[in-house]
């Protein structure tokens, strides 16, 4: 069988699958390489993945992650896999290929993902053969989760966030600026931790104040990611990532104001992954 992954800045979703079977969807915490060791890996495959799914026979693995880009990250991820499941032939590539494949299929197309993080490219209905570099959360990742909580967490501790919003936000966070910092600074996940914020955004968007905050955030990836592949007319783009999903209509709009059209959004990819792989050897 082959066993699939699609790892993000928050979870990790797994199935195993062949041509006429496949195992329920198993979720893990986000297995980004740059934040977690080879031991973390080992343990949630061993321990959580394979019991979960009945310990199948895995002939392949496919891995789909964010911080996969880079070979170092990749050896990595396959050095980890490969001790737990030694037969198995493993193949690494970035969340954006996973996206592109699960959306797109055999397909060309504009792609993009807006999650805790966020990332854009060109698809040929193989690989990702244009990319705007995301460049990570703090020099990056415009328009994400990450991003956006950020700025929230900066408003707020400035004094720029709306005075009544800001009672509520420190009533359901208690935030105080020492803590903020160090769990920024200091933390374990801080991409994770920052993004977390951005359900103060979803749970209060009828707030003129949170709408615009969502509507200039997304501004700023296209103007940072999409506009510089230098698109000509109205070009489609598949889109899939949580934020892209809850904030749908605000990002249509932005889009549109652009001349990109979504063609197609999803909260995630791994279903058709999972099409994908069980339709190509």
């Amino acid at each position: 069988m082959k066993l699939i992954a699609e790892s993000g800045g928050t979870k990790t979703q797994w199935c195993a699958v062949s041509q006429s079977n496949e195992t329920e969807i198993v979720s893990t915490i986000g297995l980004n390489p740059n934040f977690v060791t080879e031991e973390t890996i080992r343990e949630v495959l061993s321990s959580e993945v394979l019991p979960a799914i009945g310990n199948p026979p895995v002939d392949e693995v496919w891995f789909y992650g964010a911080g996969c880009a880079g070979k170092s990250m990749e050896k990595k991820i396959i050095s980890a896999i490969g001790s737990v499941l030694p037969s198995a032939e493993i193949n690494v590539f970035s969340d954006l290929a996973g996206a592109a494949r699960g959306l797109l299929g055999n397909k060309k197309g504009y792609i993009c993902m807006i999650g805790t993080g966020s990332n854009s490219g060109y698809y040929d209905g193989m690989t990702i053969t244009a990319n705007v570099p995301p460049l990570g959360f703090i020099l990056g990742d415009e328009g994400s989760g990450a991003a956006m909580g950020k700025r929230l967490l900066a408003d707020f501790l400035r004094g720029i966030m709306p005075k009544s919003l800001a009672n509520e936000f420190r009533n359901i966070y208690g935030a105080e600026k020492d803590q903020i910092v160090s769990n920024v600074y200091r933390g374990i996940f801080p991409s994770r931790y920052i993004g977390g914020f951005v359900q103060f955004l979803k749970e209060h968007i009828s707030d003129p104040y949170c709408r615009d905050f969502v509507r200039k955030a997304f501004r700023e990836f296209v103007e940072r990611n999409l506009k510089l592949y230098k698109t000509t007319g109205k070009t489609e783009i598949a889109v899939t990532g949580s934020v892209a999903w809850h904030f749908r209509d605000i990002l249509e709009e932005v889009f549109l104001e652009n001349d990109f059209v979504i063609s197609m959004i999803l909260q995630g990819p791994i279903e058709g992954i999972i099409r994908y792989h069980k339709m190509n050897k």
